[in-house]
């Protein structure tokens, strides 16, 4: 790799970070990429998976090999962030030009594909449960069904899955419930409302064990290229013994606002 061609690649990297940072994010959580066909598999749509920190370490390990070796974490501050890719171009891997090169593109495609998902995510934690959503756009009704013709003055649907994902992190075992979600266009205007109380998700009513997660796909449509969601998980507190017995506790795990991002090139 030629000595110009690393300063530019070099430059890149920190102006990402330095987008991140004048945006306001605190940190930038490394996250696995939203499957856009996962909501429509009645089987492959939901389970148990990793929960919050070890999720974002493995999608660091498995986006970005180069920079995870000895990561505890795979969530970074700006500043963090700058850190690490000042310390990669340090320490190039023992690899040809032509590979180096071809790492360094990947990453900065990758790294950029992250940016865009931490403006699609919404994190919050309400009593020991952490709630992560992100969300991706799928299409819109003319680009899913070739027989689509809109009529005067109608504007086609875009249609967008979401990946939940409930963490138990705090020390008692806890059941999801039931669920409240509030759909709004791009306007601001509420086009959908599922009832609080709603039972469950995706059919299930989880029992998360301290250190467990529970993650789903659902979707939804809206008329407008953008909008958001957001909303509560009904949560018991219970006893893993007797799951039967009445919830010591019950609450409402906050979901925070999670934006539907139109793609990035307009299409």
């Amino acid at each position: 790799m030629s000595s110009r061609a690393v300063r530019a690649l070099y430059r890149l990297f920190l102006q990402q970070a330095r987008a991140l940072e004048r945006s306001g994010v605190a940190q930038l959580d490394v996250r696995a990429p939203v499957s856009t066909e996962a909501w429509l598999m009645q089987q492959g749509g939901h389970g148990w998976a990793p929960p919050r920190d070890e999720f974002h370490l493995r999608s660091l390990q498995q986006l970005f090999p180069w920079a995870a070796e000895g990561a505890t974490s795979g969530s970074f501050s700006p500043a963090q962030l700058r850190a690490l890719i000042m310390r990669c171009f340090r320490q190039p891997a023992g690899a040809s030009k032509e590979e180096q090169l071809d790492q360094a593109f990947t990453s900065l495609r990758l790294l950029s594909d992250q940016v865009h998902m931490q403006e699609c995510s919404s994190s919050c934690q309400t009593e020991g449960v952490h709630v992560e959503v992100t969300t991706a756009h799928v299409g819109s009704q003319e680009e899913l069904d070739p027989h689509y013709e809109a009529e005067e003055g109608q504007q086609p649907k875009h249609y967008y899955t979401y990946r939940v994902r409930v963490s138990n992190c705090g020390n008692e075992t806890v059941q999801l419930m039931g669920r409240h979600w509030i759909i709004e266009d791009s306007s601001g205007n509420v086009v959908t409302e599922v009832a609080k109380g709603s039972r469950g998700v995706v059919g299930c009513t989880p029992l998360l064990k301290p250190g467990e997660c529970f993650e789903y796909y659902s979707g939804t449509d809206v008329d407008t290229p953008g909008g958001c969601m957001r909303g509560s998980f009904q949560m018991a507190v219970v006893n893993p013994q007797r799951p039967q017995e009445l919830p010591s506790h019950t609450f409402d795990a906050l979901v925070a606002p999670f934006p539907f991002v139109p793609p990035r090139n307009g299409g």
